[in-house]
């Protein structure tokens, strides 16, 4: 019996970030038509956030299966919505688990997000307001970090705070422990982004699962290992980074 063959995807695993330097030469994409589809299906979702990772499998029978995690529960049925509205899809297996919300995990996320996209280099997996505050650009005496008062909008310490775009890194959280994920241009970048979360108080543990973009796997190297945000913390087989 022939086995067939399904592709699973990430929705950051396509963020691709530019640097300023000269592009290379573009080469055809080997994504899948469906599978490209639903991708920018899932990216414009309005509410798609640094908070949530969404991600996809598609099999040659049309059928999609989403997996991944939320902060806010409504995106499950917006990210099932948006993938049967692709043609050629037929069915939609629905398996994306909602993320527990709670005042130290809260706190930890809002620190998590400012340390990354606050930083200079990092800023630019995210939006262009990110890369304004992160450079103090048209801020005025505001800085990097913005005027977050108790009420004022964008405030990452304001209960549901997720700020949505076209995030390159996104930030998962669970009891305390942080995972990293997305593409990433190279791996210093990964690494400052792992050391970033990992300087943030009170986080427990930091698994740092980014991948550098173009990175191809040496003979007998496993993939990145898949991590599961639980009530009772991260469970994987990854080594944290401390």
């Amino acid at each position: 019996m022939k086995l067939k063959r399904i592709a699973m995807f990430s929705v950051a695993a396509f963020t691709f970030v530019t640097a300023v330097e000269a592009a290379p030469k573009k080469e055809a994409s080997t994504e899948p038509e469906v599978a490209k589809a639903v991708r920018e299906k899932l990216e414009r979702l309005s509410y798609y956030g640094v908070f949530d990772l969404l991600q996809y499998q598609v099999d040659p029978n049309g059928t999609v299966e989403l997996s991944g995690f939320v902060f806010r529960d409504a995106l499950k049925e917006e990210a099932e919505d948006a993938a049967l509205k692709v043609p050629g899809v037929k069915r939609v297996v629905n398996r994306i688990e909602d993320l527990d919300w709670g005042i130290l995990d809260d706190e930890i996320r809002a620190k998590v997000y400012l340390t990354i996209y606050r930083d200079t280099f990092l800023s630019r997996y995210g939006t262009a307001t990110d890369m304004a505050l992160a450079n103090g650009v048209g801020f005025g005496g505001r800085g990097r970090f913005g005027n977050f008062g108790p009420l004022s909008d964008g405030n990452p310490y304001f209960p549901g705070f997720n700020p949505a775009g076209e995030y390159g890194i996104h930030i998962l959280v669970t009891n305390g422990e942080v995972i990293l994920a997305g593409t990433v241009d190279n791996e210093g970048d990964k690494i400052l982004a792992g050391l970033k979360a990992r300087g943030v108080f009170p986080v427990k543990k930091v698994f740092n699962e980014l991948t550098v973009k173009g990175k191809k796997l040496e003979p007998g190297e496993a993939p990145e290992p898949r991590l599961k945000p639980t009530k009772k913390g991260v469970i994987a087989v990854a080594e944290a980074l401390w």
